[in-house]
């Protein structure tokens, strides 16, 4: 299972995409008429597990928790959501993907992915766990008495959390986490946008004008993604020209 999970782990940012390729048709079956209840239930958990990386990811540290292609850990997180849980960015990304399937109301379709992020997050955190007992050694068990693998459960107290990790708590920096999110936030928005869409193309029998709304919203979540993506690589200070070397360069790779 540790080998599998450090394969998953590289591979992560990826693995969704076969899944939603699979998913199509169940997709395409469940659209159409549902209760307004199944949205808005979908929405407020992917605000919540977006809301929950959010929080993460503006207060970590560097060289920790983030879009890395390799384990590494300068430092153990305890403090903040780490006080919660032991795995808050994957607890995080298992809202998402229910609150989108939620969206998507088809409850085969919620079983079946509830069940493959199980399975593949059940390896990658054994690997990290791994990881992280070989750097940490008797301070990672003692967090691991502490706090809970995945469900949350009532944070340390501060001075618990200090001594596990040998750090105080950092504070919640707004620009680092949008730094951090956008792409994926961007991502779960623009597929709840498709979905709900579809259903009212299903729907309303009027043929693709009844889609310009959901047309409008998607050009509006690309431009300020976009507008996000130019402030966190100073497009309109000369960073244009050296971003895009920089990605035909991984590219190239």
């Amino acid at each position: 299972m540790i080998r599998a999970g450090r394969l998953l782990f590289r591979w992560r940012s990826f693995t969704p995409v076969p899944l939603v390729l699979l998913a199509l048709p169940l997709l395409w079956r469940s659209r159409g008429p549902a209760s307004p209840w199944w949205l808005w239930c979908g929405l407020a958990l992917c605000v919540l597990g977006q809301a929950l990386r959010a929080w993460v990811l503006g207060q970590v540290p560097d060289g920790t928790s983030g879009q890395n292609e390799k384990l590494i850990a300068v430092s153990l997180n305890s403090t903040g959501p780490y006080a919660w849980t032991r795995n808050p960015l994957y607890l995080g990304n298992f809202a998402i993907t229910l609150g989108l399937c939620v969206v998507a109301h088809d409850v085969l379709l919620l079983a079946l992915v509830a069940a493959l992020f199980g399975l593949q997050y059940r390896a990658i955190i054994a690997a990290e766990e791994e990881f992280l007992r070989g750097q940490f050694g008797a301070a990672y068990d003692a967090y691991c008495a502490k706090v809970p693998r995945f469900w949350p459960r009532p944070a340390l107290h501060s001075g618990e959390a200090a001594a596990a990790s040998g750090a105080a708590a950092r504070p919640w920096d707004f620009r680092r986490a949008l730094r951090k999110e956008h792409n994926p936030a961007a991502a779960w928005v623009a597929l709840a946008i498709v979905l709900v869409a579809a259903d009212r193309l299903r729907l309303s029998g009027l043929g693709v004008r009844v889609l310009w709304p959901f047309a409008l919203a998607l050009l509006v979540t690309a431009f300020i993604w976009l507008g996000i993506k130019g402030w966190k690589h100073r497009w309109l200070h000369g960073g244009f020209t050296e971003d895009l070397r920089r990605r035909l360069r991984d590219t190239a790779r």
